[in-house]
């Protein structure tokens, strides 16, 4: 139930609102009447083709490189979903953490930018850890982002997005065991173009962002796009009155193209994203029992004589917090810390393609860098408890290349060669900035927490550097006209090395309080790890318009180390704590793609099986009586379900997306922390306790898997007066629960949730140009949802609270 702030808020927008929806109604249903009127008109529609004899009716044919090589996605034996760019600006989606409510069976959980995760299938949804690769692979132009968090800035001048389900890693590499997503920006052009366009909404959203693309000569082409986005925030702090998850970020691309002849292209591009927000303020969620440390004898279940359990929320209320308990869905939190998260990201890439007797062959040379800084209110309140977080530096190099055969024979095939580096420095701190300027943790923290001293200062710095290298081959052979028979292998080896080294705590008195407060240094751990992804897909053409596959595939995450540095679990258990083996993945699909009525719609259907072995997560677990991070394999998994995923070109002016998920995501076995409400042991000795111990999951729902998913966007244009084009879209996203914890505690459940995001606009010509004007609201019903938890321990959940209804208009114009 709401509170009576929100309420407050509907009644404000409602009118806001209402307007946008009639408008939206009456433009639509005024414009699908001129459909019967006006069936001799032609349409400029992007998923429209006509002719000048019959005005032809069917889809865009939608080219993809899931293979490595340009071919039409309807032809490729592989689920694959692809959203063109046009779409993602009608539908007002610039954030990563937005695309799940137009793909199938993707999930994002977004805090910051460190702490981001995307997952298919219900593989890969994990808080962070600098020592945690994703399942599922982000690639954005043809170059593999080494941390989820760069690619948490905005869309930008994109051409389209591709998600590729189930294990890519023959032609695409290391962690690609759930997926990929493919992102691909426009390239530059030898005509003049560009476009200049600027939004405004509710909380002070302001967007400016434009492109512009130059010929320079006949074989010379630039491209330059840039943005700003600000928003004020939708967390309001009522320690202070401000507003916290401000967004204030910007970017710039620059791209050269070089293409001296139509066999021979050098791309070359360069960008740097930059952010200071307030974004990963996190929203105390639920409070289970707990057990403060103290007296074992007092450490006996709720309501029993002599117990000393409570919950974190009450007890912090005892010391002085205030509002810390009420409903997370107010979006109201009551902070005293500053909230920061500063990332800067720059990148040079240069990809080389060269047309030699039918042959291909690409080169990708990249470079980038991340860079992450936060400030974290770690006690959730206005006490003076603890501060700090994770300053991240990371930088990577990769190196591919890759030969592609020529098409039309008998086999063709792809075979490569690729090298990746990483080098990562991770400094975790716990402070709290006093009125000396001096960074510690608070007066509050030991009697908040009963395992952090007083006014200490808590630091470390981790370290992990790859070097990973690969050759890969794919080919197809073409048995008969109808069948084909693909199979493709990649081998790796990878050299990956971690270190710890976690300095005392200061004052050093407190070292004696426990071994997770001492000097520890790890010493540089080192391991190889290599192996081998294989694929093999069964294809067959029924006819023109139906085309069956099966495949077999397996694919491999990295291993590698937990180098968070402040309280190291290595401090108690040593160095085999740190380590986490690969993740391994067989994946088994069968699938149909067909095509209908001329092309006007396209029908596809497929069916999954992903066996997981040693799935890699974070847990929080309590060791010595405090709760600590632990990056861990908790255990095999199968993924399992069915996707289907529907377009339609209804008429000259109206089309239909639709894709939805059936996931059956659970644990075969492993173990993990119990969960917060379960009590452990007999009572009254040291192990006993609330969310002690360690559990059996088998069975468990996999963390961050929604069983249900489904999106459906409408999209409609008509030609309206002075040869003006009126366009509207809706868009619909929905996905069931979900826990966000291993160990699927019942204070971890994220309620299903729907988002309904509506667009109207006009597009007028301006002689050879184009003015583009729409209102549009997103999250238009103003559901509050959370985009995912983070275990704090002490018997509590946090949250990101998720973008509320924002209202808005954009004008445009392109040239």
């Amino acid at each position: 139930m709401r509170g009576k702030y929100l309420n407050i808020v509907q009644q404000r927008r409602v009118f806001t609102l209402t307007s946008l929806a009639i408008a939206l109604s009456t433009a639509s249903a005024w414009s699908w009447a001129q459909d019967t009127i006006e069936e001799g008109q032609s349409s400029s529609s992007s998923q429209l083709q006509t002719t000048a004899a019959d005005e032809v009716i069917q889809l865009e044919t939608v080219v993809v490189t899931a293979r490595r090589r340009a071919e039409a996605e309807q032809n490729v034996p592989a689920p694959i979903t692809v959203i063109k760019g046009k779409q993602l600006e009608e539908a007002k989606i610039y954030q990563v953490q937005d695309l799940q409510q137009q793909l199938p069976n993707f999930t994002s959980q977004f805090i910051h930018a460190r702490q981001s995760s995307v997952a298919v299938r219900g593989i890969g949804n994990n808080t962070a850890n600098e020592g945690l690769e994703g399942s599922v692979g982000i690639y954005l132009d043809n170059v593999y982002l080494g941390r989820p968090g760069q690619a948490v800035f905005d869309l930008l001048d994109i051409e389209q997005v591709d998600l590729l389900r189930g294990p890519q890693g023959t032609l695409f590499g290391k962690n690609t065991t759930a997926g990929v997503l493919n992102i691909t920006s426009k390239q530059p052009v030898f005509y003049q173009e560009g476009n200049v366009e600027i939004s405004a909404g509710e909380r002070g959203y302001k967007q400016l962002k434009g492109t512009w693309n130059q010929p320079l000569s006949d074989t010379v082409a630039v491209r330059l796009s840039g943005y700003g986005t600000h928003d004020d925030g939708w967390l309001e702090n009522t320690y202070n009155g401000k507003d916290l998850n401000e967004i204030d970020r910007y970017g710039l691309r620059g791209q050269l193209l070089f293409q001296p002849s139509d066999e021979l292209s050098l791309r070359v591009i360069a960008e740097h994203n930059r952010e200071d927000s307030s974004t990963g303020s996190l929203v105390p969620y639920s409070f289970a029992p707990w057990n403060p440390t103290g007296n074992p004898a007092s450490y006996l279940p709720v309501g029993v004589t002599g117990s000393n359990a409570t919950t974190f929320a009450d007890r912090a209320t005892l010391l002085g917090a205030k509002n810390i308990a009420r409903n997370p869905y107010d979006y109201k939190v009551d902070f005293d810390a500053e909230q920061q998260a500063k990332i800067d990201q720059s990148a040079l890439s240069a990809e080389l393609n060269w047309q030699l007797n039918g042959y291909k062959l690409t080169s990708i040379t990249a470079w980038r860098d991340w860079n992450f800084s936060p400030k974290n209110d770690l006690d959730f309140s206005r006490l003076a408890g603890i501060t700090g977080g994770f300053k991240v530096e990371q930088d990577q190099f990769s190196q591919e290349i890759r030969l592609a055969s020529p098409t039309g024979g008998a086999v063709d095939y792809v075979v490569g060669a690729y090298y990746f580096y990483q080098n990562i420095d991770s400094r975790n701190t716990y402070q709290n900035i006093d009125s000396r300027n001096t960074y510690q943790t608070g007066d509050s923290a030991l009697a908040l927490t009963t395992a952090y001293p007083n006014n200490a200062t808590l630091e470390g710095l981790g370290k992990s550097k790859t070097h990973s290298y690969a050759a890969f081959g794919q080919s197809t052979w073409h048995v008969n006209e109808q069948f084909d028979l693909t199979t493709g292998l990649r081998y790796t080896s990878e050299k990956k090395t971690g270190e710890v080294n976690q300095s005392e705590v200061n004052p050093a008195a407190y070292a004696a309080l426990s071994p997770l407060f001492q000097s520890y240094h790890s010493g540089e751990l080192s391991r190889r790890d290599n192996s081998i992804a294989g694929l093999i897909t069964a294809s067959y053409q029924f006819n023109p318009n139906i085309l069956g596959f099966a495949t077999y595939s397996t694919g491999e995450k990295s291993g590698g180390f937990n180098i968070n540095s402040v309280a190291t679990p290595a401090a108690i258990l040593g160095n085999d704590s740190l380590k986490i083996e690969p993740e391994k993945a067989q994946n088994f699909e069968l699938g149909l793609k067909t095509a209908w009525l001329d092309n006007r719609i396209y029908a596809n259907i497929n069916a999954f099986i992903t066996k997981l072995k040693d799935y890699q997560a974070v847990t929080n677990t309590a060791i010595g009586n405090q709760y600590i991070g632990l990056l861990t394999n908790v255990g095999d998994l199968t993924s399992k379900g069915i996707e289907v995923d529907f377009k339609a070109q209804a008429t000259r002016n109206l089309s239909l997306n639709f894709n939805a998920a059936y996931t059956e995501a659970t644990f075969d076995n492993g173990t993990a922390p119990t969960p917060f409400e379960v009590f452990n042991g007999p009572g009254g000795t040291n192990d006993s306790g609330y969310g002690k111990g360690y559990r059996d999951i088998k069975g468990n729902r996999v963390n961050g898997a929604p069983r249900w998913t489904a999106n459906v966007t409408l999209q409609h244009q008509h030609d309206v007066l002075a040869n003006s084009k009126h366009y509207s879209l809706i868009n619909y996203g929905w996905r069931s629960e979900t826990y966000a914890d291993v160990n699927n505690s019942e204070y971890s459940k994220i309620p299903s949730y729907g988002v309904l995001n509506l667009t109207t606009g006009v597009r007028i010509p301006h002689g050879d140009n184009e003015i583009d004007l729409s209102l549009w609201a997103k999250n238009a019903l103003d559901k509050h949802y959370f985009l995912g938890l983070v275990n704090s321990g002490n018997g509590m959940y946090a949250g990101s609270a998720a973008q509320p209804r924002t209202i808005g208009a954009s004008l445009r114009y392109n040239f």
